[in-house]
């Protein structure tokens, strides 16, 4: 027989209710004179189908015509396949048979009690009628040696207070930034996904474009291609940089039309989505409603394991529930206002690319040439040539200028040049001319003694420089010009535009709808805690309320609390709480709220369920609203060690000390030939903690132990059989 449940059916009062459900084992407690009148009642008892047994605690003696006849109890047709436990006396005498004298027992208290609180263990019941069946006896007498392990009520009733004290406390039990570990588990480690596209992606690549094209033209206005050929790209490269700088001005308004946009739906709701999405971002990512539940639950359970007050806990969650929620982009759209407005300048140009610092050399090495050459047309040619070169190289630099909008031209660089280049020129052949004409025999004469490769070499090495003079300064220019062209701050303020909306869309945009699930979920459960807390306050003040102490039992309590006993009470509160709250995790995967009052009354019944199931079973029996065996473990082993005559009590066998439930004059009705049953039984959380002990080893092998799954109790019960003649067996009684 395995009986999962124990149905208990007082019939001693009249006006009791009979239990809604009668199935498993059955104890019933009755009237020794009225067993015969509830023969009915017993009768369809055992004949319900899920009912496994009947124990029927019989209670007095039954009234007979002769007092001397021996017979002490009368016992229906309808018990035959019960087991019947008679009580004498519902407080018995201490009493070991063949051993000991009746005497008083040395706490006084109800014996009945203690015995109907073990046999509602299913365990233990089904033992006792498995040992009952062995006596074949109609009735049996217990003996009972036990010791409880139920908590003080006035303990319990302090332990609930604290309990309901922590959990209800306004401020901060255990310090935690539940944000850390919900409110920003949505945010991304990159901008992986927020890649823009559309018009923003559009106005990016043209305004790259155009800074490329930019750069490009810059580095081929120093060779000779922006000099010489026709058509030139650099003919126009003002207006290129101009374009360049408002392509780059166009991508950073767009960027800021996207991010108002942005801003605007994540905070009320306007412009549409669409309106948003058309401008290039991406759709936010899909939100798993149930994923979001079951991370908020794993936080919430962790926190309230670890010790925080349920207001506390809400007060956290709501401000998850704020910092979640979309927060718009406002700061990055002053951010992009503030860059504004972009333009690429155009650099001035020197204006005069061949320097006017120049011009003593020109002069210079138009005459020195003229007077190597020598003397006659051969000079004047050669010193003319150099100084058209010097004005035609002059002109072509000034013409070359990149201006706002397009280069200098030839037509308006050649006055300048006439007036500089030009003049030098001619004036430096024209010296070199008269001067030649003027010292022609002087000259003559130094020249016989110069090597005749000197000459030539001078000539050729006086163009050189002049060539290279003309280069290098058209060079300098353009690099000059280069260096003051800022395309490489607008290429990079081009790339912080881009960072920022790619940031604001992966951390704002791209999250929304899991923001928004996550806003709501926290503000549910947080609801959901406060209401929780607020009933907490209130019912589970009822709970374990102490009975009025006599001014004999203040000692007892002054000492405080054991902390194992209010670790348990809080444990089952907590859990008692986390069954309160289960609608809140469907309620926050749908993203639906909960009817007003729904936690409070789901409280209110589970408190009552819970109270009752530690009336019935008592503490020590693991709840379903307990989860963590820990702090049981942790009060049985404190309970163990504080009670050194429960080892003694689970070591009784048939022949030592017990409470005999009887009065010392009843004793004659049981019988002592035969052995007495025996049940010796302990919680098996005890049986954990002794195997942990190693001390009891003997103990936790003992096969006559029996280690039931509940109850308070730890010692053994003994059944004594009535002597045959003491019980009657009444035939009818069944109307």
């Amino acid at each position: 027989m395995n009986t999962s449940r124990i149905v208990l059916v007082d019939l001693r009062d009249p006006d009791a209710e009979p239990p809604d459900v009668v199935a498993g084992g059955v104890v019933v407690i009755d009237h020794a004179s009225a067993l015969v009148e509830h023969a009915e009642t017993y009768l369809s008892l055992l004949a319900e189908d899920m009912v496994t047994a009947v124990v029927c605690v019989a209670v007095g003696e039954a009234s007979t015509e002769n007092p001397l006849d021996g017979v002490v109890l009368s016992v229906p047709p309808a018990l035959r396949h019960a087991t019947v436990l008679w009580v004498g006396d519902t407080q018995g005498v201490d009493w070991a048979p063949e051993r000991s004298v009746p005497r008083p027992v040395e706490q006084p208290g109800d014996a009945l009690d203690s015995l109907v609180a073990a046999l509602r263990v299913p365990t233990l019941f089904d033992q006792v009628v498995a040992v009952a069946e062995g006596l074949s006896s109609a009735a049996v007498n217990p003996g009972i040696r036990l010791v409880s392990s139920a908590a003080d009520p006035v303990e319990l009733a302090e332990a609930r207070a604290a309990a309901v004290a922590s959990l209800c406390a306004p401020e901060h039990s255990v310090p935690h930034d539940l944000g850390a570990s919900i409110g920003r588990s949505y945010l991304p480690s990159s901008r992986d996904g927020a890649v823009l596209s559309g018009p923003v992606q559009t106005s990016r690549t043209e305004a790259l474009r155009r800074l490329d094209q930019v750069a490009e033209l810059a580095r081929t206005l120093g060779t000779t291609k922006a000099l010489l050929y026709s058509p030139r790209s650099t003919e126009r490269l003002g207006s290129q940089v101009v374009w360049a700088g408002q392509a780059v001005e166009n991508y950073r308004r767009a960027v800021a039309e996207l991010l108002n946009r942005m801003d605007g739906h994540l905070q009320v709701g306007r412009p549409s989505f669409e309106e948003v999405v058309a401008l290039g971002v991406p759709r936010p990512r899909e939100v798993d409603g149930g994923e979001i539940a079951a991370d908020l639950k794993q936080a919430v359970d962790a926190r309230l394991d670890a010790g925080a007050a349920l207001s506390a806990l809400a007060q956290d969650l709501r401000l998850v529930a704020v910092n979640s929620g979309p927060q718009g982009c406002t700061a990055a759209v002053d951010e992009v206002q503030r860059r504004g407005p972009l333009s690429l300048e155009m650099p001035r140009f020197r204006t005069w690319p061949l320097p006017l610092v120049t011009l003593p050399l020109i002069f210079v090495a138009c005459a020195l040439l003229t007077l190597l050459i020598g003397s006659g047309w051969l000079g004047w040619v050669a010193g003319g040539l150099l100084a058209a070169g010097w004005f035609g190289s002059g002109w072509l630099l000034l013409a070359r200028r990149p201006g706002p909008e397009a280069e200098c031209g030839l037509e308006a660089a050649l006055p300048p040049a006439v007036i500089t280049y030009g003049v030098a020129g001619v004036l430096g052949t024209v010296f070199g001319i008269v001067v030649g004409q003027m010292f022609a025999v002087q000259l003559a004469g130094w020249l016989v003694d110069v090597p005749p490769w000197v000459t030539p070499v001078a000539a050729v090495l006086t163009v050189l420089l002049s060539a290279a003079v003309v280069v290098l300064s058209w060079r300098s220019a353009v690099q000059d010009w280069r260096g003051r062209l800022r395309v490489a701050q607008l290429r990079a303020a081009v790339g912080d535009l881009t960072r920022t909306a790619e940031e604001v869309t992966a951390r704002e945009w791209l999250p929304m709808q899991r923001r928004r699930a996550l806003a709501a979920a926290a503000a549910e459960v947080a609801g959901g805690l406060e209401e929780i807390a607020t009933t907490l306050g209130d019912a589970g003040n009822r709970l374990f309320v102490a009975l009025e102490v006599s001014a004999g039992d203040h000692a007892r309590m002054v000492r405080p609390v054991p902390q194992e006993l209010y670790a348990v009470v809080r444990s089952d509160l907590v859990d008692v709480c986390r069954s309160a709250l289960e609608p809140a995790w469907p309620a926050a995967a749908a993203v639906m709220p909960t009817p007003q009052g729904l936690y409070a009354q789901r409280l209110d019944r589970l408190l009552a369920e819970y109270g009752g199931d530690v009336r019935r079973n008592g503490l020590m029996t693991a709840t379903r609203f307990s989860h963590d065996p820990g702090p049981r473990d942790a009060l049985m082993g404190r309970v163990w060690s504080e009670s050194p005559v429960a080892l003694a009590a689970l070591r009784s066998d048939g022949s030592s000390d017990m409470t005999q439930l009887c009065r010392s004059g009843q004793l004659g009705y049981l019988s002592t030939v035969t052995e007495p049953g025996l049940v010796r039984f302990a919680p098996a959380r005890l049986r954990q903690v002794l195997e942990r002990d190693g001390a009891h080893k003997a103990l936790v092998a003992d096969p006559g132990v029996v280690w039931s799954e509940g109850g308070d109790f730890v010692g053994t019960v003994r059944l004594l059989p009535l002597r045959p003649e003491s019980v009657r067996q009444v035939l009818g009684g069944v109307r």
